[in-house]
């Protein structure tokens, strides 16, 4: 063989190991028809990248290629884990969504939805390139053609960005996004692209937080509530609606809220935007929803307008992401006058349970000094590993049967998920006990930020959230609406009472919360109020608005699943 023909073969080579790590992922996306052809071609161009570094340290080539090939294969374990685990794609919520955890989260997950099978999957895949990097050897080309192959395979690799900025009219960032775009279909830009994106939002949001002083507030605010008032807004997390026997589960998951459903306003037909609390909150806390996204980044939110009425603000939270490091979720609480950080070990685990919350809520609601509160609670709720969500003595439904469908694993998560719906609804229902004892106004609004599918779909047999695998599950959330005796006698809660049935997404909390605080403003729209009259049936948008193909109108096209039958 010439050694033009050796050099030319060897690239071949080379290109294949350095494919291999993008084109596995990419080809069970398109066999599993997940996404189309596209990935897989423009993940082939970008690889040509990587010769770029082999042709020009062509005597260490093998070296080289060796230490990319690492790096490569490492990068690509998360999509190839996620794909194993969902069928679908590694999209940018999910980047966001593991930049956002800690290491406790990610063993948490890893317990949570490890198989054994992916042992062998993983040891196979890692076998082949290591194969295929045996079979290479140093490169030897003249200077003159290491001229020629180099900007011909740069120029391939971004041809995206030549063809915008250099040849287009196309202005640097916008060209440089598009090249961006195409890469993420690689390994590992989708990583690093996703973690410059995710940057860039927590920069924005940080940019807010530093303005947001500055922002102008909303036009000619009025308060028609009393004087001395108290408003309390719940978020609770990770929790299915059709789980709680408040909404007719079949098992007693709500036994306290259940006692004082007399007294509360329920609503039934609520869901939740999206599937991941940082991307819920952007919408229902601020003026945002799935048809502009960006609008929380632009105008005040709700914090700033409680507090342009004259009320003094607390965020009282068991979230673990209220630690000192910055977190789209902190930024939110750092608008409100009081934090009260009640997790701030890091952990999402056993050692912080939600009635923690109970104590600080009660001496806030109880000081006589502030005459207008809004208490905001953040819940860890029913967010995974369930487990670790509820105390001992809470262990109501562990070692009882749930379906001939489920195995053992599956059938441990589904009770303990249904332990930690029993535990939140004791903490649920002594918040609102705490509320109902207050002598002058006080009300309280809970939901929870999201839905969780655990094994609820009998056809799809899935545990967790995932957007771009959407079931009922995940979308639907509790709704609940409670005003003690005071706050009774100064609003029409007969009336609230008769609106239940409504349909309503809580990306439009921010309408509703403001008329449920009785405030009147310019741009306060009561057409998105679901406690207005003058109250306007939407559209139930779900998905990612960043993806206009995911979003999916729950009115037009609700979800078809087979609900899973119960032992008795």
């Amino acid at each position: 063989m010439s050694l033009k023909n050796f050099n030319i073969l060897m690239l071949l080579k080379y290109q294949l190991f350095f494919f291999y790590f993008s084109a596995v992922y990419q080809s069970l996306c398109f066999v599993f028809n997940v996404s189309g052809f596209v990935g897989l071609r423009d993940s082939f161009y970008v690889t040509f990248l990587w010769l770029v570094p082999i042709i020009l340290f062509q005597k260490y080539s093998k070296k080289v290629a060796l230490f990319i090939g690492i790096v490569l294969w490492f990068a690509s374990l998360p999509s190839l884990f996620y794909f194993f685990i969902y069928k679908q794609e590694f999209s940018q919520s999910v980047i966001y969504i593991i930049f956002e955890s800690n290491i406790v989260e990610s063993n948490e997950f890893l317990h949570t939805y490890f198989s054994w099978w992916m042992i062998p999957s993983i040891i196979a895949y890692s076998v082949i390139p290591y194969f295929l990097w045996k079979r290479l050897d140093n490169l030897n080309f003249i200077i003159s053609k290491k001229l020629i192959l180099i900007p011909i395979f740069f120029l391939i690799s971004t041809e995206t960005f030549a063809k915008s900025y250099i040849l287009g009219s196309s202005q640097l960032e916008s060209s440089v996004e598009k090249q961006m775009i195409k890469m993420q279909c690689s390994t590992p830009w989708n990583i690093i692209f996703g973690y410059i994106s995710y940057k860039k939002v927590l920069n924005d949001m940080e940019e807010l937080l530093a303005k947001n002083s500055k922002l102008p507030p909303v036009k000619n605010l009025k308060d028609l509530s009393t004087n001395v008032n108290t408003i309390v807004l719940v978020i609770g997390e990770s929790t299915n609606r059709n789980r709680m026997s408040l909404y007719g589960y079949e098992r007693d998951t709500t036994p306290r809220l259940n006692k004082m459903k007399d007294d509360l306003i329920v609503f039934k037909n609520v869901y939740s935007p999206r599937p991941y609390t940082i991307e819920v909150l952007q919408q229902a806390l601020t003026f945002a929803d799935e048809k502009n996204p960006d609008m929380y980044l632009k105008k005040v939110n709700l914090l700033n307008i409680m507090k342009q009425a004259g009320y003094e603000t607390y965020w009282i939270t068991n979230q673990q992401t209220q630690t000192k490091r910055n977190t789209m979720l902190t930024t939110f609480s750092k608008i409100a006058d009081h934090q009260i950080y009640l997790n701030n070990n890091r952990r999402q685990n056993s050692s912080s349970y939600d009635e923690v919350v109970l104590k600080p809520f009660s001496e806030v609601l109880n000081d006589k000094k502030i005459k207008k509160k809004f208490i905001v609670v953040h819940l860890l709720g029913a967010h995974s590993r369930y487990d670790y969500r509820y105390p001992t003595k809470f262990a109501k439904f562990d070692n009882l049967k749930v379906s001939d469908k489920l195995d053992d694993k599956q059938t441990e998560s589904y009770n303990s998920y249904d332990n930690a719906v029993y535990y939140n609804d004791y903490v649920v229902s002594k918040l609102i006990e705490d509320v109902k004892h207050i002598k002058t106004s006080a009300s309280l609004l809970y939901l929870s930020d999201h839905g969780e599918e655990v094994f609820d779909d009998i056809k799809k047999m899935k545990m967790g959230r995932n957007e771009y695998a959407p079931t009922n599950s995940m979308y639907t959330i509790p709704f609940i609406i409670y005003g003690n005796k005071k706050y009774r006698e100064i609003n029409d809660y007969k009336k609230m009472k008769t609106l239940t049935n409504r349909y309503f997404s809580s990306s439009d909390l921010i309408y509703t919360f403001s008329d449920f605080a009785k405030l009147r403003y310019d741009s306060l729209d009561l057409s998105r109020s679901v406690l207005s009259q003058d109250y306007i049936q939407r559209p139930i948008l779900i998905g990612d608005p960043e993806n206009k193909k995911t979003l999916r109108d729950l009115l037009k096209k609700p979800f078809i699943y087979k609900k899973i039958e119960l032992k008795s």
